[in-house]
């Protein structure tokens, strides 16, 4: 089955989407960037969305969502497709 990480610092967000897409997907939300790291380091997932406002972590150079997926990017061999997302908008 298709694998799906979503990582947003909001939990009603998360769960909604978990339980839209669960019919189809095996999905797994995170709302704890460190968590959310180790699990993405460990299993395999097809997709990967990440909120730009996260959770940082100064000391690994995480400080949002950008960050998030270069650090990805550098430390695994294949990386899953990774999507970017915000609910914020600016005019």
């Amino acid at each position: 089955m298709f694998k799906i990480a979503l990582l947003d610092d909001y939990q009603d967000f998360c769960l909604s989407l978990e339980y839209l897409l669960s019919d189809t997907f095996d999905v797994q939300s995170f709302t704890d960037t460190n968590i959310f790291l180790k699990k993405v380091e460990s299993e395999r997932y097809d997709l990967v969305l990440i909120d730009f406002s996260i959770i940082s972590i100064p000391e690994q150079g995480i400080h949002n969502g950008c960050n998030l997926i270069e650090y990805i990017k550098e430390r695994l061999k294949e990386p899953p497709l990774l999507i970017l997302f915000t609910g914020w908008i600016s005019r």
